[in-house]
């Protein structure tokens, strides 16, 4: 059976978070993914596993108070390996919601994400969202 591509991978990946299916979207992470999250949050820096990524993304998510975070895909770039994926992200907040338009950029090998870069739309709102 021929490997998915990259850009297959990112559907599945991206139809199980829509869906908040986020036991199967982290199926796709290596168990050596690097992560690299800017920023000056204490959230912010290169690391490397699994339990990483998945920390960084259940915090973020726990963030909009209850309430999924709204994610749209605005646009996907894709190369042979890497996936850039456009997305507006809409966090629920008391004092109303607060929308983080970001670029994150996936490394595919294997049938597995093995790389996250995350590029910030505006670094300020997500620091201040993250709590820096």
């Amino acid at each position: 059976m021929p490997e998915t591509s990259a850009t297959e991978l990112m559907q599945r990946y991206i139809a199980c978070a829509r869906t908040n299916d986020f036991a199967s979207a982290y199926g796709y992470f290596a168990d050596d993914i690097a992560v690299r999250i800017p920023g000056r949050s204490a959230m912010a820096g290169e690391f490397r596993g699994k339990q990483v990524a998945i920390d960084y993304i259940e915090h973020a998510r726990a963030l909009s108070h209850g309430q999924d975070v709204e994610l749209e895909l605005i646009d996907m770039l894709a190369g042979r390996e890497r996936v850039a994926l456009l997305v507006r992200e809409r966090f629920h907040r008391p004092d109303g919601p607060v929308d983080i338009h970001r670029a994150n950029v996936y490394t595919v090998r294997g049938g597995q994400i093995v790389e996250i870069w995350i590029f910030e739309g505006d670094q300020y709102a997500v620091d201040a969202l993250l709590g820096a």
